[in-house]
């Protein structure tokens, strides 16, 4: 009998519980890491943590929706690729940081401020440094700085935007 190192066995051990962990577990990496935790926790996690990327799968399957608001109107009213731009992802993460803060009793202008911020970094993580595409995202940007904060959603203060834009040229 021997109790020398079996590499081949333990070889196989990882890969049987990598297997049934994949198998058993059928959640997100995003999701795994919010199991039970508050909904303050949850949309800072949402918000601050994961890539636009892991936001959009996760968003896709609502997650605690009984706690969090998972809806938007995206750009709705405003183009949601302005000059062929995409930013529907970074408008919805956007709406759900608005929203979920404000439910939270959390909407604060320092919390508006970095959830802004946080928009104007997903819409420049679109843009992959193309300095046209980082004009449009700071219009946008300026938008929800100026009318965010008296606004529903992302498209309502864009709109707001170029409302008062038309105004003031139409003056």
């Amino acid at each position: 009998m021997s109790f020398g190192k079996r590499p081949h066995g333990r070889l196989r051990l990882t890969v049987l519980t990598t297997l049934c962990a994949a198998l058993l577990g059928g959640t997100t990496t995003a999701q795994a890491a919010t199991t039970g935790q508050d909904p303050r926790a949850l949309t800072d996690h949402y918000l601050f943590e994961i890539t636009l990327e892991e936001f959009v799968h996760v968003r896709s399957e609502r997650p605690h929706r009984d706690e969090l608001d998972w809806s938007s109107d995206a750009c709705s009213y405003s183009p949601d690729e302005p000059l062929g731009y995409e930013f529907t992802a970074s408008c919805q993460r956007h709406d759900f940081g608005y929203r979920n803060y404000k439910k939270q009793g959390r909407f604060t202008e320092q919390n508006r401020r970095a959830i802004d911020d946080n928009f104007r970094a997903d819409m420049y993580s679109s843009c992959a440094g193309e300095a046209l595409c980082e004009r449009a995202a700071d219009l946008y940007y300026l938008a929800v700085r100026q009318f965010g904060g008296q606004s529903r959603s992302t498209a309502e203060a864009v709109e707001k935007a170029l409302s008062s834009a038309k105004d003031s040229v139409s003056d």
